[in-house]
């Protein structure tokens, strides 16, 4: 099905279908990993209207974390198969600080997956060290980088761009990075940022890129729908002046819902695997996302400042055994995955069950 024919089904035919293909792709399980974040520096200088998350380097709250710290605390973790390094885009980040830190963490948790550095972060740490962008990438993949997320993404239309993250790269150098990565053999997830700004003639383009992408490479694991959090930014200040985002709130639920399904069927046979966000949604709408074509759950996450940041309230964590009951009720049955889509070890899996509670965050 088209993206064209896609959004002219009615939402209740196109629902039926997508849950159709999910469950004749999937067999009705769904999966989520067991991961941490770690954010390891909150000081940028980019300035996206969306992101709350920013911070400069004078500021009383701004941080950059050690790679022994950020070791600590995935060592106080448990049963995680997958950690997700996350931060802004700091002037006094180099590509050997980035090296120093997968090289730390890879010492003390050698099977550990580590997905980090969005396409922002790579071409932030070329400039800095002036090599060309093969080169940054081989040596963060020697270093133990297993994957990268497809953030920076927002609306791969530079007109959209423009507005919400000017001072970001645009499309069409997003486009080469993930290229290149997947061509070096580093996979990445894929994304869209939706419910602010975006039209669906915005949306068809971004499906379009990503499709000629994949069809080309093979590289990304998972398309992520994410949902702009309007609460504690620029962008959502602009949207909603008088502070009243009831309105926001009804018109992102309703893109969403069609947004999930529509994308199970334009990507099906192409991106395999479609995911949720709890963090984004609360965990009883992402519960029920799975019955709009989606077939994981994302992660554990046990720490999230990004969303929270802009003024998400769904919380930083959610253990193994709560997001399989949400799937349960759901109707599905829930699997441990990797990163990349795989069966964890035995003794991976087994350590999860010994997971602290409440959530290490």
């Amino acid at each position: 099905m088209t993206f064209d024919e896609a959004l002219a089904v009615p939402l209740d035919d196109l629902r039926a279908e997508a849950a159709r293909l999910c469950r004749l792709r999937h067999h009705g399980i769904v999966t989520y990993v067991v991961n941490r974040n770690a954010n390891f520096t909150n000081i940028c200088n980019v300035g996206c209207a969306f992101c709350g998350f920013q911070r400069r380097a004078g500021d009383q709250d701004a941080y950059r974390h050690s790679p022994q710290a950020i070791t600590r605390r995935l060592l106080e973790t448990p049963g995680i198969t997958e950690v997700c390094l996350q931060g802004g885009i700091d002037p006094a980040w180099t590509l050997d600080h980035a090296l120093d830190l997968l090289r730390t963490i890879k010492a003390a948790l050698p099977n550990i997956h580590i997905h980090a550095f969005s396409p922002m972060e790579l071409e932030h740490l070329r400039r800095q060290c002036g090599w060309p962008l093969d080169d940054v990438l081989r040596a963060l993949r020697d270093a133990g980088l297993g994957s990268i997320p497809g953030t920076a993404a927002e609306i791969l239309v530079d007109r959209v761009r423009r507005e919400v993250s000017g001072n970001k790269l645009g499309t069409t150098r997003w486009i080469e990075i993930i290229r290149t990565a997947h061509r070096l053999g580093i996979r990445s997830t894929a994304t869209i940022m939706v419910g602010h700004i975006e039209t669906w003639d915005d949306i068809r383009t971004h499906f379009g890129i990503l499709a000629a992408i994949q069809r080309d490479t093979g590289g990304f694991t998972e398309f992520v729908p994410l949902a702009f959090v309007p609460y504690q930014n620029r962008l959502g200040r602009r949207l909603a002046p008088d502070g009243d985002f009831r309105a926001f709130e009804a018109a992102l639920r309703t893109r969403l819902e069609r947004l999930y399904p529509l994308a199970r069927v334009v990507f099906d046979g192409l991106i395999p695997h479609l995911q949720t966000s709890w963090v984004k949604l609360g965990p009883e709408l992402a519960a029920q996302s799975l019955h709009w074509g989606c077939n994981d759950f994302g992660g554990t996450l046990y720490e999230e400042s990004i969303t929270r940041s802009s003024g998400g309230t769904h919380g930083e964590c959610l253990e193994p055994a709560r997001i399989e009951a949400l799937i349960r009720s759901a109707g599905f049955t829930p699997r441990q995955r990797t990163t990349l889509y795989g069966t964890p070890a035995p003794s991976e899996k087994s350590k999860n069950s010994a997971l602290p509670s409440p959530c290490l965050c």
